[in-house]
């Protein structure tokens, strides 16, 4: 299909677990699902994608884990306490801790992790503090409240346990791992949404129109100005709300109006939208178990 329309861009998302189709307008997916179907006799479902949530915390919280497992022989142990605080620029060293070492991780889907080694006595030997680490990387891949990718969040281990025999790297990379999902459902998580500025171009009879439809999407309109014989409206929406949005505003206007769209930032969802979306990945959590 590619050989016959270059313009078809086929992406395998890991974020997302989708396969994404990238097209020219909405009858473009339309075509290709049914050159699918009826050409290559195959049965594809297609769907929405999938929005690039993320999520973050809004208060401190502790918490400590312990992984024991013994299954003859060597076994594995390892007990972490942890504190997970919200991230920001310029905060100050965490109160009550005695703060030995900073790791300042640029995150790659955006945000920061801060990691902090706050370890006295010799509590947690150095060497498995590296796997501590990963295992808060793997959950923060992989989030409590709807699988998203967890941003901006700063993490201080303190205290510990180990073994002399049966404490490992994996062993501290399970107990970091659980400690930090424990301490991030205790910290007033947050579900952040990307939200996009929208500029609409329509004609002066349809602005009203426009407008009204804009308000709808639950949009925040921030003005409007004169463009040639057109008026720009300009708004900020969240990305679910944009959807078939071009065949709407197509609808509306005749075909006379078009859009573009730009990433603004990550704004925290309605409390009754997280609700609905956290229960939801609960669900499809319990059932694939």
């Amino acid at each position: 299909m590619r050989e016959e329309d270059a313009t078809v861009q086929f992406e395998v998302s890991q974020e997302f677990k989708q396969v994404l189709l990238h097209c020219q307008g909405e009858l473009h997916p339309q075509v290709i699902h049914w050159k699918i179907a009826n050409i290559h006799k195959l049965v594809v479902t297609f769907d929405k994608p999938k929005i690039a949530y993320r999520e973050t915390i809004r208060s401190s919280a502790e918490s400590t884990y312990r992984h024991k497992k013994q299954s003859g022989g060597a076994g594995q142990f390892g007990e972490v306490f942890m504190r997970i605080e919200p991230w920001y620029h310029g905060m100050p060293d965490p109160i009550g801790l005695h703060l030995r070492a900073t790791d300042e991780i640029d995150l790659e889907w955006g945000g920061k992790l801060v990691f902090l080694n706050c370890i006295v006595g010799g509590a947690i030997d150095a060497r498995f503090l590296p796997s501590i680490l990963k295992g808060v990387i793997e959950k923060m891949q992989n989030g409590p409240l709807t699988g998203s990718y967890v941003r901006d969040v700063r993490v201080s281990v303190y205290d510990g346990k180990m073994h002399p025999v049966d404490s490992n790297d994996i062993s501290f990379k399970i107990a970091g791992l659980h400690a930090f999902r424990k301490a991030f459902t205790e910290a007033a998580p947050q579900l952040l949404e990307p939200v996009y500025e929208v500029e609409v171009f329509c004609p002066d009879d349809q602005v009203g129109a426009v407008m009204g439809d804009l308000q709808t999407q639950m949009s925040i309109v921030e003005g409007m100005e004169a463009e040639g014989h057109f008026q720009k409206i300009i708004a900020r929406v969240s990305l679910s709300q944009m959807h078939q949005y071009s065949s709407s505003l197509r609808s509306l206007t005749q075909g006379r109006a078009r859009f573009n769209m730009q990433f603004v930032e990550y704004a925290p969802v309605p409390y009754e939208v997280q609700k609905k979306l956290t229960e939801a990945y609960s669900k499809r959590t319990v059932d694939a178990d």
